[in-house]
């Protein structure tokens, strides 16, 4: 199962340079500002992450990456 919209994703934790978001199967999702990248968790409980570098280093280009992962991944 999907998101619909992209306010349907929240953050599960929020620090200075890292943002998590968990898909609503499990898989979490990481954004690092450093690595100006979205990682998808490889497998639960793995702490492994496969990187997807970002067009644009904010927030927001971050949101829209894993919202689209998520959409991809589910359905």
């Amino acid at each position: 199962m999907g998101l619909r919209k992209i306010s349907d994703l929240k953050p599960v934790f929020s620090g200075d340079n890292v943002t998590e978001w968990q898909s609503p199967s499990g898989t979490r999702y990481r954004y690092e500002r450093d690595r100006s990248a979205v990682g998808q968790e490889m497998g639960p409980g793995t702490e492994a992450y496969d990187w997807h570098v970002l067009a644009k280093n904010d927030l927001t280009h971050a949101k829209r990456k894993v919202f689209e992962l998520i959409n991809e991944d589910e359905l």
